[in-house]
């Protein structure tokens, strides 16, 4: 049965083979001004020159991802401290964000439209922003990957490792949308250059 269309961002899956389990979600900020919404499986990376991190965008080819963003505990302004799964933008004070950001994730996430290949695994590959989210039932990302960026590069900030093992939507691995694995390529526990 072909695909469907499915955004839903990066979403959590497992780990490496071999890999240590780590359940913990780190904690950065998001800087209470910053006017962009960041949704629940969003790509981030962090702010040039602060200690912020904002959502990455597919212009940021090889700069390392901090990590996937994973909801956040903000404070509306004139309000008090809530959780939200996605960042609504300008806050009342600095966010504190929660980031799957273990070097040995993997994530689950769908083609931008043409369907990845077989022959594309174990190569890297980027992604596209989408619409940037929803912010109903849950506040996904509609980040995907991006077929036309499979590469042997190093640039590219994921690493394609399996087909989607399931069935029904997205396990079509010969139609649009399909639904791949990764792992991070370029991240900031990975990469031999600093995060600036």
């Amino acid at each position: 049965m072909a695909n469907t269309q499915s955004q839903f961002g990066f979403q959590h899956y497992g780990y490496l083979p071999g890999s240590g389990v780590d359940y913990q979600l780190s904690k950065y900020q998001v800087q209470s001004s910053y006017a962009t919404r960041i949704f629940f499986g969003d790509p981030v990376v962090k702010s040039a020159a602060s200690p912020y991190i904002r959502p990455a965008t597919a212009s940021t080819g090889g700069t390392a991802i901090v990590g996937i963003f994973q909801g956040c505990q903000y404070t509306p302004v004139g309000g008090v401290p809530t959780y939200s799964p996605w960042f609504p933008a300008s806050v009342g004070a600095d966010a504190t964000a929660y980031v799957i950001d273990a070097p040995n994730a993997l994530f689950k996430v769908a083609a931008l439209l043409t369907a990845v290949p077989s022959t594309a695994m174990g190569n890297n590959i980027g992604f596209s922003t989408g619409a940037g989210g929803t912010t109903v039932g849950g506040g996904f990302s509609t980040y995907t990957v991006d077929f036309a960026s499979i590469s042997t590069a190093n640039t590219a900030q994921f690493r394609l490792v399996s087909f989607y093992p399931g069935i029904g939507n997205g396990s079509d691995t010969t139609t649009s949308y399909n639904w791949v694995i990764v792992a991070f390529n370029q991240q900031q526990y990975q990469t031999g250059t600093g995060v600036a």
